[in-house]
């Protein structure tokens, strides 16, 4: 029935013992933040026994959804009584420890004790009252047993799956399709698949193809992406191998096979081309040297190098990097380098002037990236103003810790590659490999409408809530909708097998998918928010950022009525989602508001 210790004794757990294990919790979250921050979720404030424990705790988690210091005296403001100082001076006079995991679990099942001993008083009372005999009160204890039982399994469960992060109600077909594939490798956290997949896709399209606003902004479908993780437990290679069979399928290796046909025919003709007279070579031209067509290049070698890629292959590509940390550590050493990249961001014409004399010019430098970096690697190579200065955020992040990873595993998975490869090659044929100048595509009326309401409204909430290096992550992130919209428009056509670029029409983009890529970007907002943490409790960022609470009150605030709606305050603020939302409306910060049939938030009074 259970594993618990059931009996009539009002409390079956050693009172003393449990008061030192919960003073020697509070103490190490004191002297220690980062342990809090890891270890906070597997706590509530019912898992303390003492009530002055209880009130403690619940004022650290308001001061740590406040992004504010977790120590004595902001502690003592925010209970607002002495009361508890003499319960705050026993907790620093504990020892704190560095390894609190069994301390938690400890605390946990204490807690489930104290649930068994108020659940058995409950049973048998209800057994008195209701005359129940033996087997009707086993049942109603049960119950209550396997309540308990499952008290700290919920979280754990959580992240069981990490399909359950994303909606792919929201996804296109061939996106959520291929996503969902990917995912079953290793069960892969969603942002690190989405953010793979959307650069290898425009990889692929390159600088076939642009997107116009309609206003002021068009783009190449440019996506810059890191992935910050366990270098070992992420099996990149294994998602990279499977996203370059989906995407590219055999197209790069025809190519290859292309060029060593022409570099045979290429010896034949120089030999024969060097056989000549004098004389007669003045009336022949030289054979040129054949180049591979690269639509994956590679990810070593020199600056010059990759410009002279570029040079041969002006629709660009995508490189995999196995890991980013060289790569970042020569962009930040090699200003005219950075410059290159900045150039192949933003697909603007580059003119390089060569070492060895000469000069390159490209006339739309398109080359997507995606890598991965540990979190200790991305600190030690960043410098403190890559994001203020906008070149980091750029990047499309994927920030996973050990946590969001499961075992790696020897498993049978099945993947039909094929269904996907031939989408590629029907885009690659519809663009054309070697086009010469790109493909412009626009929104149509609606999602025209549509995207400028988003953004102006977007915006203004940005403004009124972040900081400056914020905002600067923000309106690079905005940009990408247009390139999310523009990739899986063009790629759910082409799995509808739909030739796009025969008519003038279907260069239009419709509103489905500018919602689609709204619905992406607050995937990567949120992963960008966890970054500019991470930046900011390594004094990595030059303004401190508000906390989520903070800046939903400044929202709440500035608008009319007082309040907004649950939906805009989850698409509109930054770090903030609908879990973080319940737990304000718990503490009592904020409160909902049903007013027709939309939820809105307002400031408790």
């Amino acid at each position: 029935m259970s594993n618990y210790n059931i009996s009539d004794n009002k409390s079956t757990i050693d009172t003393i013992h449990t008061i030192n294990i919960e003073r020697t919790v509070l103490c190490s979250f004191l002297f220690d933040y980062k342990q809090f921050d890891r270890m906070n979720s597997k706590l509530t404030k019912e898992s303390f026994y003492a009530d002055g424990h209880k009130k403690i705790f619940e004022s650290m988690l308001r001061l740590y959804k406040q992004n504010k210091p977790i120590d004595e005296e902001f502690i003592k403001k925010d209970l607002n009584s002495n009361e508890y100082d003499h319960i705050l001076i026993d907790i620093l006079s504990s020892n704190p420890i560095t390894n609190l995991s069994q301390y938690i679990e400890t605390l946990q099942e204490n807690h489930r004790q104290r649930e068994v001993d108020t659940a058995l008083s409950k049973a048998h009372q209800q057994k008195v009252k209701e005359n129940l005999n033996s087997i009707a009160f086993g049942k109603v204890l049960e119950k209550e047993l396997s309540k308990i039982q499952n008290l700290y399994q919920e979280k754990k469960e959580h992240k069981e799956s990490n399909s359950s992060q994303i909606d792919f109600t929201k996804l296109s077909p061939f996106l959520s399709n291929l996503v969902k594939d990917l995912m079953q490798i290793n069960d892969y956290p969603s942002s690190m698949v989405l953010s793979t997949v959307l650069s290898s896709m425009a990889g692929l399209i390159g600088a076939r193809a642009k997107i116009t606003n309609g206003k002021n902004i068009t783009v190449f479908p440019v996506i810059w992406s890191i992935i910050i993780a366990p270098s070992s437990l992420a099996a990149k290679s294994t998602l990279y191998q499977y996203t370059k069979k989906c995407i590219f399928g055999n197209i790069q290796n025809e190519l290859y096979e292309e060029y060593e046909r022409k570099l045979e025919q290429y010896k034949i003709d120089i030999k024969n081309f060097k056989e000549l007279t004098k004389e007669d070579r003045r009336n022949e031209i030289e054979p040129d040297r054949p180049e591979p067509k690269l639509l994956v290049f590679q990810n070593d070698g020199t600056p010059e190098a990759k410009i002279k890629s570029l040079q041969d292959n002006q629709n660009g590509g995508i490189i995999y990097y196995d890991e980013m940390r060289a790569e970042l550590e020569k962009t930040n050493n090699d200003k005219s380098y950075k410059a290159l990249k900045t150039s192949a961001f933003e697909g603007e014409l580059l003119h390089k002037r060569l070492v060895n004399g000469g000069s390159i010019i490209l006339k739309r430098p398109v080359l997507c990236e995606v890598g991965l970096i540990t979190e200790q690697w991305l600190l030690e190579v960043a410098n403190k103003n890559d994001i203020a200065s906008g070149f980091m955020a750029r990047y499309l992040f994927s920030y996973n810790t050990r946590d969001d990873f499961k075992p790696l595993q020897i498993k049978d998975f099945n993947i039909n590659t094929y269904q996907y490869s031939e989408v590629g090659q029907f885009v690659i044929d519809i663009l054309g490999i070697d086009r010469e100048e790109p493909i412009l595509f626009k929104l149509n009326d609606e999602a025209q409408k549509y995207y400028i309401k988003w953004f102006n409204e977007y915006s203004i909430s940005a403004y009124e809530t972040e900081t400056d290096e914020e905002i600067t992550a923000t309106y690079r992130l905005t940009t990408y909708v247009l390139k999310f919209a523009l990739v899986s428009y063009i790629f759910n056509s082409a799995y509808k097998k739909m030739d796009i670029i025969k008519s003038d029409n279907m260069l239009e983009v419709s509103l489905e998918y500018v919602k689609e890529a709204i619905y992406i970007m607050t995937i990567f907002t949120n992963e960008s928010h966890k970054v500019l943490e991470l930046f900011q409790k390594n004094k990595m960022l030059n303004y401190k950022i508000d906390s989520v609470t903070v800046k939903l009150q400044k929202k709440i605030r500035n608008t009319k009525e007082k309040r907004i709606s649950r939906s805009e305050a989850t698409n509109s603020i930054r770090g903030l989602n609908k879990e973080k939302i319940d737990e304000l409306i718990e503490q009592g910060l904020f409160r909902l508001e049903k007013i027709d049939r939309t939820t809105f938030i307002t400031e408790e009074n």
